[in-house]
């Protein structure tokens, strides 16, 4: 389960690694009128970050399908 979960951010860190996140927001009253400014974050993520996710989650997934009793001998 962790397997795929793994290659899903993966590749999802790979085709968008761009994230924008809110970073503040900001009420103000001029005059009677309320202004709202809002700040946002850009989050980049590195593509060695998202091949490391894959091959994490492709090696995670082949591990947990091997048998227990065939590794031990």
């Amino acid at each position: 389960m962790f397997g795929v979960i793994f290659i899903v951010l993966g590749i999802a860190g790979l085709v968008h690694p761009n994230i924008v996140l809110p970073a503040k927001k900001q009420y103000l009253t001029i005059a009677g009128t309320q202004v709202i400014t809002e700040t946002h974050r850009i989050v980049s993520i590195p593509t060695v970050l998202g091949i490391l996710l894959i091959v994490a989650g492709g090696a995670a997934a082949i591990l947990s399908q091997i048998n227990p009793e065939k590794r031990r001998r």
